[in-house]
């Protein structure tokens, strides 16, 4: 984990910037070898290192505009059977990071 960590990244309530909180949210607190770093990019998994990573890697996991069939809401938001992402408690997003991801992927899942 770099930085301060996942607690440092905060969103506005619109015009979710991947720039600005999106890709810092991730490399705080998934963008690292072994979770989601650019060594899963190819594999089973899939890598949040980068937006080419994220949105054109080998598994779909962001639906622009459709956040509720987005793994990676599932995935923060433990939604279904996914896990909850991140597994650990001391990178756990708040309300306000889970929020933003989702505005960010309604708002179309745009690299601004």
């Amino acid at each position: 984990m770099t930085g301060g960590g996942v607690i440092d990244v905060v969103f506005p309530d619109s015009n979710i910037s991947y720039g600005q909180q999106v890709q810092p949210l991730f490399n705080r607190g998934c963008a690292f070898s072994g979770c989601h770093g650019a060594d899963r990019y190819g594999e089973d998994g899939y890598s949040l290192d980068s937006y080419e990573h994220l949105m054109y890697g080998t598994r779909a996991v962001v639906f622009r505009g459709d956040p509720d069939h987005s793994l990676l809401i599932e995935a923060v938001e433990a939604a279904n059977q996914v896990p909850r992402m991140p597994p650990t408690d001391f990178r756990q997003l708040n309300d306000n990071q889970k929020r933003g991801l989702r505005r960010w992927v309604l708002e179309g899942a745009q690299n601004n």
